[in-house]
């Protein structure tokens, strides 16, 4: 194999499969949304898949140098694009699954920028209606266009890049966010930064450029506060949410019992109970941080 590709080391991962979301409990309304998203999102996923079967047809003989300037134009290009947070982080095979459930992606570059972009806060607060549950999967294809615009964008520049879909996708990318210290990993399982909570879904592309530019090193008091909390894990209606995470062989922590949540989540058309009851959601990183 190429050295400079990157693979899994065996990381096993979960479809969401939106054939088996419970469409008799959505109102008129809900489903002509529904309606209009599954498309647009679907068509994310194809180009996706699409244009990395064209990336790996050429196999890469070189990382390239990358200035200054370069990473600076891609920021102010993600920013038009929607992207709310944006960092950098080489790509760690012990993070990457070994299916792809999405875009059956199998192989990475060596660096990687990580995308975030932001679930309306209004939404969020109806949950578990179906209001919330379609937000995620309004930001799933918001977000599958951007990171392929973006993808697309890098390849007019002459480097090469992988776009990976923020449904399913080919990486972990919660501990991909944290490693480019977007944030910190909350009990529940998802990314918690300062912008947005918990109450951001993320994508990555993997690109063949270095150095990345350096990450601010923020001190996050995130973890400090949720050992305090846990009310993810006392509201969560399924108790899928452990009170210590798992350790598997791998090393890799788990945090959620996903044959609970996924079996909840299907049936009120996703969930998102854990991001509307976090503090971090609620009234924001600065008041909760001021409780302390």
């Amino acid at each position: 194999m190429n050295k400079l590709l990157k693979k899994s080391r065996g990381l096993k991962s979960r479809l969401i499969d939106i054939n088996k979301f419970n469409q008799g409990i959505l109102k008129s309304n809900i489903v002509e949304k529904f309606s209009k998203i599954i498309p647009k999102m679907i068509a994310s996923v194809i180009k996706a898949k699409r244009d990395y079967k064209k990336e790996i047809k050429t196999p890469i003989d070189e990382i390239k140098l990358a200035s200054k300037e370069f990473w600076q134009e891609i920021i102010e290009k993600a920013t038009a694009l929607g992207v709310g947070i944006i960092g950098f982080a080489s790509v760690d095979e012990n993070l990457i699954f070994e299916k792809d459930q999405s875009t059956d992606i199998k192989f990475l570059y060596e660096n990687a920028i990580i995308l975030g972009m932001e679930m309306r806060y209004e939404s969020i607060e109806k949950a578990p209606e179906p209001e919330a549950g379609l937000e995620s999967l309004r930001i799933y294809a918001e977000l599958g266009v951007a990171t392929n615009k973006l993808a697309d964008f890098i390849r007019s520049k002459d480097y090469k890049a992988i776009a990976c879909h923020p449904l399913g996708g080919p990486i972990l990318y919660p501990a991909m966010a944290v490693k480019a210290n977007l944030g910190v990993m909350g009990r529940q399982g998802l990314l918690i930064t300062k912008k947005y909570g918990p109450r951001q879904r993320l994508s990555m592309i993997a690109i063949n450029a270095s150095p990345l530019p350096e990450n601010l090193l923020e001190d996050f008091k995130i973890s400090e506060f949720c050992e305090k909390c846990g009310k993810c894990i006392e509201l969560c209606p399924v108790n899928a949410i452990f009170d210590k995470p798992l350790i598997k062989e791998n090393g890799i922590l788990t945090r959620i019992d996903g044959s609970k949540c996924f079996e909840y989540f299907y049936e009120y058309t996703g969930c998102s109970l854990c991001i509307k009851v976090c503090p971090f959601h609620k009234i924001g990183y600065d008041k909760v941080i001021s409780k302390l």
